[in-house]
């Protein structure tokens, strides 16, 4: 049952008119009648009509004429058809005038209302679509707006072609539309094309999902050492567009981000140059000072005519001291080359928890005289990964080293807890102590070479550590713990990975 409608009744007869009014009236609608052809068009003017019954013989003028002006007037106004002539020409006749329907008198009151009620539900349902398609046209401007004006490159790929770019993506780009997939491979760097490739084949083969990309791009498709390339940070992900599969992608230009990134990456090299640079004439001023000292007092001596055995015996004690401050110099640039330029790594399958087991084994003997306590969790099923077991003991043994020196300033209980552990395709190794920590205001820094908080350090020990975990392809972060001292966390990938991160 449709709710109560506006209805105009046009029929010259006032026993049909009366008739139609009154029926309608009972299904709960307000109807107007009328009983020519212009009082109807006044009528449709001056008010809005959900529905009009509309008789074909009026005195004045035909019901086809009539329909035409009210139709004119109100095009969304259903118009059904009355007569008591009827004929498959007349009906057909209606139809094609824009008639919704076709009733003959007389009719059932059944008839009437099943024919009315399905003309208001056809008015509302045409209304509501002229909405939905009023709201569409006005959202796929809205996106038209967006797209043509947004600042990230779009388009869209369908059937291996470029079939839409925006203005961005045509002024970064070029005009790649109706160009095949295959022919666009000379404009992406060649050292990125397999990474590109493997996205693409990514993204296809999970059928759902996004896939995203950082490469470099050649806009006019050309190679070569004077052309310049662009880098694209670029997101594609699969959607149906106009009833068949697509791509779509979104790619924003990142060369100034890059340039920046690299700007920034030289001046980060450059303070820790400087910081290096400050630590190794720290390192060497003391023993060159002292160098200096005993040769001045050997000129000295040398100046004598004779030289007793005292003298001779000072110049001996000289010698050595010089002996001991050059050693101490070349420990210094032994341990600078050590960390430019150490070892790499002999790569082979290794189970994580030996280099833990052997470093708490050389290091038990002095975890015992400093009276620590030592709790080892170690994962028994651990994976194996790739990496150099020596050169991971080497940095456990810093690690627990650093614990030591920690928990000597504090008299409360000293436990040194050792763990491994695998999560999300990484091997985990953790060295926790209960020492006095480190303030967070210098954290950042402990990696940095020749930083130290000791009097006696030289600096360069969690930067090696730092640099062999680098090596191994992974990394090594620090934070506090619960007992208010420092954890050391080491992850090593299980895959055979030795880039740096």
């Amino acid at each position: 049952m449709v709710d109560g409608a506006n209805i105009m009744v046009v029929d010259d007869e006032e026993i049909v008119r009366d008739l139609l009014v009154d029926a309608l009236t009972e299904q709960g609608h307000t109807v107007h009648a009328c009983h020519s052809g212009q009082q109807a068009l006044e009528a449709i003017s001056a008010n809005g009509y959900d529905l009009v019954l509309l008789d074909i013989g009026l005195p004045d003028m035909d019901g086809f004429h009539t329909m035409a002006g009210i139709l004119e007037k109100s095009p969304d106004t259903p118009v059904i058809m009355i007569t008591g002539d009827a004929t498959i020409e007349s009906a057909v006749g209606a139809l094609k005038s824009g008639a919704y329907d076709f009733l003959r008198k007389p009719f059932q009151l059944e008839m009437l209302q099943k024919t009315t009620s399905n003309a208001l539900k056809f008015k509302r349902l045409d209304r509501a679509r002229r909405a939905s398609e009023a709201a569409l046209r006005e959202s796929e401007e809205r996106f038209r707006t967006l797209v043509e004006n947004s600042l990230i490159g779009i388009c869209i790929i369908q059937n291996n072609r470029i079939i839409f770019q925006n203005p961005e993506q045509k002024r970064f780009y070029g005009k790649l539309a109706e160009k095949p997939l295959n022919k666009l491979v000379s404009y992406v760097h060649p050292d990125d094309l397999e990474k590109i490739i493997a996205a693409y084949h990514q993204l296809i083969a999970e059928e759902s999902g996004s896939v995203e990309a950082h490469f470099r791009f050649y806009p006019s498709g050309s190679r070569g050492k004077d052309v310049e390339f662009r880098w694209v940070q670029c997101r594609a992900s699969l959607f149906h567009y106009q009833g068949e599969d697509a791509i779509l992608l979104n790619a924003m230009d990142i060369t100034r981000s890059k340039e920046l990134e690299h700007i920034l990456r030289v001046k980060s090299k450059m303070i820790s140059l400087g910081r290096v640079a400050a630590g190794i004439a720290h390192e060497i001023r003391n023993p060159l000072t002292g160098i200096n000292s005993y040769l001045y007092t050997m000129e000295d001596l040398l100046t004598l005519d004779e030289l007793s055995s005292e003298d001779l015996q000072v110049m001996k004690q000289i010698v050595e001291q010089m002996q001991v401050a050059s050693n101490r110099i070349e420990s210094v640039i032994k341990r600078v080359l050590d960390f430019s330029r150490p070892g790499a790594p002999t790569m082979s399958l290794m189970n994580a928890n030996q280099p833990m087991e052997d470093a708490m084994k050389l290091s038990a003997v002095t975890l015992r005289k400093k009276q620590i306590q030592v709790k080892a969790s170690l994962e028994k099923q651990l994976p194996e990964c790739y990496g150099d077991a020596h050169l991971i003991e080497q940095v456990i043994l810093n690690m627990i080293d650093n614990a030591v020196k920690a928990m000597q300033i504090k008299d409360d209980t000293r436990v040194l807890r050792l763990r491994t552990y695998t999560k999300n395709n990484g091997i985990y190794l953790v060295v926790s102590d209960t020492g006095a920590g480190v303030p967070a205001g210098i954290r950042e820094k402990i990696f940095d070479p020749f930083f130290t908080t000791e009097t006696d350090g030289s600096g360069i020990g969690l930067a090696i550590c730092q640099r062999i975990v680098n090596d191994h392809g992974g990394n090594i972060k620090m934070s506090g713990n619960r007992w208010g001292g420092a954890t050391f966390t080491i992850e090593l990938p299980i895959d055979k990975r030795v880039d740096s991160r």
